[in-house]
């Protein structure tokens, strides 16, 4: 990620999709070049559309170059064949043009923030985490002797997640995309925008007790102006995308508090699992409200 590259070619095709938009162009030398970007519903919000790239047209692109493919590119930068340059990455700084686009701002910047006209505080609605606050761990793990030799799959740095795999939780959380809490009566609906998540965090206990899954099994209780909740029956091989390994016995305790202004939240899990993990792992994370957030359809691998 320290190293960049430049590429020019023609369009040759546009996959526009998520969970990564992929453009391919032919360099003057006819190498086939894979620019790689983030998600369809990152770049639509910062105002990149799938019309801004033609199949046809020359383009150059800058970003940092494949470990692996020396014909690939983690694009930052992209200079249309009409000289308009797009940020194609929300870090991005203009490189070309001084009048780039590619708003990310929103992404960053809370900005001027307040309930709409006659809404109460709640938790029920849509929240947007900042880049700078989305939900991680707030330091490494601590592991076992088997955490180490698990780890050691990880280590190879193949992608153990799946493009479009709903991953296990407390990873299922780990997204810069808007969720959403619903009130349902017995239970409670979070719905993210990354993977089109769902969870079901129930209020009381089902007649029939429920076997493991990748989200596990959640309960959920109102204590003060927190709702706590703590997930078990996790199977999932995980904790993230190159590791920590996850085991069945691994337990996650979520506490989300709401500001008293209604226009926050805050987000706490702690981790458990005897097997793997030596002692308690913390991660964290925040929201905000914005009136007109929205969670928008993931549809992963579906041209946009």
């Amino acid at each position: 990620m320290d190293t960049y590259a430049e590429v020019e070619g023609r369009v040759t095709r546009v996959n526009w999709v998520n969970p990564h938009i992929l453009i391919y162009i032919e360099d003057d030398d006819g190498n086939e070049w894979e620019i790689e970007a983030g998600p369809v519903n990152l770049l639509s919000r910062m105002g990149i559309e799938r019309s801004f790239i033609r199949v046809g047209d020359t383009i150059r692109a800058r970003g940092n170059p494949g470990r692996r493919n020396s014909r690939a590119l983690w694009v930052e930068n992209i200079l249309l064949s009409d000289n308009t340059e797009l940020l194609a990455n929300p870090a991005a700084q203009p490189y070309w043009e001084s009048d780039a686009v590619g708003d990310a701002s929103s992404f960053f910047v809370a900005g001027d923030l307040a309930l709409a006209p006659g809404a109460d505080p709640s938790l029920f609605r849509v929240w947007t985490p900042l880049i700078s606050g989305m939900p991680r761990p707030a330091g490494a793990a601590s592991l076992t002797a088997e955490g180490e030799r698990a780890q050691a799959v990880y280590d190879i740095g193949n992608p153990m997640v799946g493009d479009c795999e709903v991953p296990g939780m407390p990873f299922a959380m780990m997204s810069p995309y808007p969720i959403e809490l619903v009130d349902a009566g017995d239970r409670i609906l979070l719905r993210g925008e990354a993977y089109d998540l769902e969870r079901i965090i129930h209020l009381d206990a089902p007649a029939a007790e429920p076997g493991a899954t990748p989200l596990g099994y959640s309960v959920g209780r109102f204590e003060g102006g927190e709702l706590i909740v703590e997930t078990d029956r996790i199977d999932y091989h995980s904790y993230g995308d190159l590791g920590p390994a996850q085991s069945p016995q691994s337990r996650v305790l979520e506490r989300f508090v709401l500001a008293p202004d209604g226009l926050g939240l805050s987000y706490e899990v702690t981790v458990t699992d005897p097997v793997m993990l030596a002692a308690p792992w913390r991660w964290a994370g925040a929201f905000i409200y914005r009136p007109d957030a929205a969670r928008q359809p993931w549809r992963c691998g579906v041209e946009r």
